[in-house]
């Protein structure tokens, strides 16, 4: 299956309404593992259609998408995104690749342990949205808002999803409709594209040529970064390794002496590619001591599996 009989073609003109951090309370991964604990959870949503232009000539709040509606039906979506779960209309039963194909595995996870579901329980209800509303304006010549085509960009923060990064963790993902299908049936919700950031893992290593370096323990702070395309396999790997990867990362660091902030970075990235399977990575090392006056000093790579497994 391709991507253009799975996607409507892409307006010239997209509008968008956002949503910026709103907090969800949910089951989320948390720090220790624990299943069926209420985390925080930040969501932003960017909810993009073709068009306001109607709207905007006419000064006609009735032909524009509410976002008062939209936030209360987010709300109850994710608050209530265990029921029906098993039902084919479900957000987590509807995400496809670009290709067209499903991440079986998803469903094996408890509630709310994927960010990638969450993210599309929260696209849903903004394209559900969409959708109706534009039911609704249907009689109206020309339709003031179309769902032909309805794209939403969603940022997930978990600040406490894990112990030694003090950012947490975060995710991107853009989700569209997929092409309009029979009626009583709900499109697809395809994944263009995903982002899993791990920021803030706090190390404490030897690192640096200087002779003042040598002597002492610095501060050192890494940055994971995990993106490509969406519901892919690459996907699944990082939100079955993160955690261990972010702990494996934090408690080998601690024990490095590089000279070289390159050397340690390269170190980093071979450990989340080699030994946890993941496809590629890009690593952020800095130094908040290196000095005096610059915040932070540092440098960032991307490699991947293959580079390694090539040496």
């Amino acid at each position: 299956m391709t991507s253009q009989s799975i996607l409507p073609p892409r307006p010239d003109v997209l509008d968008s309404v956002r949503l910026r951090d709103i907090e969800l309370p949910l089951l989320a991964p948390e720090a220790w593992h624990r299943q069926g604990k209420s985390q925080p959870c930040t969501a932003t949503l960017k909810l993009s259609y073709s068009s306001i232009i109607t709207a905007a000539e006419t000064d006609n709040v009735s032909l524009t998408l509410d976002y008062g509606k939209l936030f209360r039906r987010l709300e109850s979506d994710v608050r209530n995104m265990a029921d029906n779960i098993s039902s084919p209309s479900h957000p987590s039963n509807r995400l496809i690749s670009l290709s067209g194909t499903r991440r079986e595995e998803m469903q094996s996870r408890g509630l709310g342990q994927d960010p990638r579901v969450i993210a599309g329980v929260v696209a849903d209800a903004g394209l559900g949205l969409l959708e109706t509303t534009s039911a609704i304006t249907a009689a109206k010549q020309p339709n003031p808002i179309s769902a032909a085509y309805g794209e939403c960009e969603v940022l997930l923060h978990l600040p406490k999803a894990l112990l030694r990064a003090d950012e947490g963790l975060r995710y991107r993902g853009v989700i569209a409709l997929g092409e309009e299908v029979a009626a009583g049936e709900a499109r697809g919700l395809v994944v263009l594209e995903e982002e899993f950031r791990i920021e803030g893992i706090r190390c404490y290593a030897i690192l640096g040529v200087n002779p003042h370096e040598r002597l002492e323990k610095q501060a050192v702070v890494v940055g994971l970064t995990f993106q490509g395309p969406g519901q892919l396999a690459w996907g699944s790997t990082v939100v079955d390794t993160y955690q261990a990867v972010t702990r494996a990362v934090a408690e080998k660091v601690d024990q490095t002496d590089f000279k070289s902030v390159e050397s340690l970075a390269t170190f980093i990235a071979r450990i989340v590619t080699v030994d946890f399977g993941n496809e590629s990575v890009t690593v952020k090392v800095e130094k908040p001591s290196a000095l005096a006056f610059v915040q932070r000093s540092g440098v960032e790579i991307t490699r991947t599996k293959a580079f390694f497994d090539s040496r």
